[in-house]
């Protein structure tokens, strides 16, 4: 149990450095460049076409360091075609029953919905629905689960799935790094967390069934991609 304690300690510190470095990367951008400034005060979401690459690159790193090269047992493998497609279908049921949800307690502010315009939306479209869904899910299920999982193995089991600690944990901090998002937006705080906590737990939940972080990926991408939607249905 020491040991799964220095773990949490661990990751959870290289996950928080990962982030500050990404963010300081994206502020020194933006001040010396004028019009990604005036973006991203205007969207605020245009900070993750350059936080997002910055996680992704130093999380691909950290794990390469951890699982020294053996980057399959870490969830770098191809799940079976059955698994993808149960768990996929799965996902997106999740994905509309959570986000309508969610967007019937509190509707999401105008700066969190894609732009009006065909460009904007594209890029949105990339850095959050794409981009972003794979930063996190290498981040939070990649590195800080399977740090935890392969520490020690805490888990509840339910038949056919089971909530691991590392799942928990990295679900509880996905959901926490969205309260300073929900704020500069104008969101709930709480409802943000939560949907954010739930999705992440799904996620934690299919990395552990199908050993492979194609499916938390998956399922993390359709969360927004029906918000994606939502977003411009509401916009038309």
């Amino acid at each position: 149990m020491i040991e799964w304690l220095i773990a949490l300690a661990i990751g959870i510190v290289i996950s928080m450095v990962i982030y500050a470095v990404s963010f300081a990367v994206m502020v020194s951008v933006v001040k010396k460049r004028k019009t990604e400034a005036q973006m991203t005060l205007t969207n605020p979401w245009m900070s993750s076409t350059i936080v997002s690459p910055v996680v992704l690159c130093l999380s691909l790193l950290a794990i390469y360091l951890l699982s020294m090269g053996m980057l399959p047992l870490w969830g770098f493998q191809i799940p079976t075609l059955e698994v993808m497609v149960l768990l996929s279908t799965i996902g997106i049921i999740a994905a509309i029953v959570v986000v309508l949800i969610i967007e019937h307690i509190s509707p999401t502010p105008e700066k969190m919905n894609p732009p009006s315009d065909r460009r904007g939306r594209i890029i949105f479209f990339i850095a959050i629905v794409i981009l972003a869904s794979i930063a996190e899910e290498i981040l939070f299920r990649g590195f800080l689960q399977n740090i935890l999982d392969k520490t020690l193995l805490l888990a509840l089991d339910f038949g056919w799935f089971s909530i691991t600690g590392g799942a928990v944990v990295s679900a509880i901090v996905f959901g926490m790094i969205h309260v300073a998002p929900a704020k500069q937006m104008g969101s709930s705080v709480s409802v943000l967390v939560i949907s954010a906590t739930v999705l992440g737990l799904i996620a934690g939940i299919f990395l552990t069934i199908s050993g492979s972080l194609i499916l938390p990926i998956i399922v993390h991408i359709e969360f927004n991609l029906v918000g994606f939607i939502l977003g411009t249905r509401i916009r038309r």
